[in-house]
């Protein structure tokens, strides 16, 4: 694993996540965290515009721009992150997810949750993971900003709850033995998990925005085809190393990263009344 140790790995299996320190160059993410700043001032007039904010409040979809200014090799197939996520889910994963979040001064607590659930059903054993995500924080992320919270080792436990979100009674049994854990980092780490681990964001007291970007890289065995993401030209460069499948679209014109998601969310918040 280009002398990576071992540990991380094995830390990984037993946890469910890892953090590698000072893995991206900061130059980068100080242009994407100045623009991420930007584009959250147009997503909350946006939301205002539509009614409110459909997820839990505080807590925006929001994805750095797709396009050939922001877009980084040292992001998107970064050699020390995929030499890690090649061991946990196979050579050459495919991108199927470009966007992220932002924690916004006064946020709430959201409700506990795993971002997909088992491929295994229930009575039988939980399967290695097929697919993780890859957290890249523009600035710094901790407990005064409202950094990301995690339960080790969750992604490990047999759960299948409706719509991944983790019910009282089973949050309160794990609780017993698990420790929640909130992931300090700043720019330049990168928090790697398995998609099914626990967690949730928390208040933001701080006054300023919180980013996250968020990767998710999947295993070839587990990719569906139909999930294709959408780039500009140009961006093609930022994948030559052939380590990451794209899965992508690369477009001229303009790509609608920032409201469509939140519009999208409206309407399947829509469809469940």
């Amino acid at each position: 694993m280009s002398g990576l140790h071992s540990g991380v790995i094995d830390r990984f299996r037993d946890d469910g996540y890892v953090v590698l320190r000072g893995v991206v160059p900061v130059e980068p993410l100080r242009r994407l965290r100045a623009r991420m700043d930007r584009d959250t001032v147009d997503l909350l007039r946006f939301c205002e515009r539509l009614g409110g904010n459909p997820r839990d409040e505080g807590h925006l979809q929001q994805g750095p721009p797709p396009f050939v200014d922001f877009v980084y090799p040292d992001i998107v197939a970064n050699d020390v992150v995929m030499d890690v996520c090649e061991a946990i889910v196979g050579a050459r994963p495919a991108l199927t997810f470009y966007n992220g979040n932002t924690n916004f001064p006064g946020s709430t607590t959201q409700r506990l949750h795993m971002d997909t659930g088992h491929r295994s059903a229930p009575g039988e054993p939980v399967l290695s993971t097929h697919s993780v995500v890859v957290n890249v924080p523009p600035g710094p992320m901790d407990e005064s900003n409202g950094a990301i919270e995690l339960w080790p080792g969750t992604h490990r436990v047999a759960y299948f709850g409706r719509d991944n979100r983790i019910d009282d009674e089973t949050q309160a049994s794990v609780r017993e033995t698990t420790t929640p854990v909130q992931i300090e980092a700043g720019a330049g780490d990168v928090l790697i998990r398995d998609m099914r681990l626990w967690h949730r964001g928390v208040p933001n007291r701080s006054p300023r925005a919180r980013h996250m970007i968020a990767l998710v890289l999947t295993a070839r065995s587990a990719l569906d085809q139909k999930q294709r993401l959408t780039f500009g030209i140009g961006c093609e460069a930022a994948f030559e190393s052939g380590r990451v499948d794209p899965n992508a679209d690369f477009v001229r014109g303009p790509i609608d990263y920032l409201f469509a998601p939140t519009l999208r969310a409206f309407e399947r918040q829509r469809a469940r009344r």
